[in-house]
């Protein structure tokens, strides 16, 4: 699965923001956020906290 959204990540069809969503609201699809920085090249974002 990595190496797909890494291949899409690369052609444009997928943003960081995209992956970032899979990874945090899709578990099943076996991502994590050091899969998300190896694909984007960018640090995992920090949660920001609402109050």
């Amino acid at each position: 699965m990595k190496e797909m959204y890494k291949t899409y990540y690369k052609a444009g069809e997928f943003d960081a923001e995209f992956i970032r969503f899979t990874v945090k609201y899709m578990p099943a699809f076996g991502l994590t956020p050091l899969d998300y920085e190896e694909i984007t090249g960018q640090n995992w974002p920090k949660e920001q906290a609402t109050t």
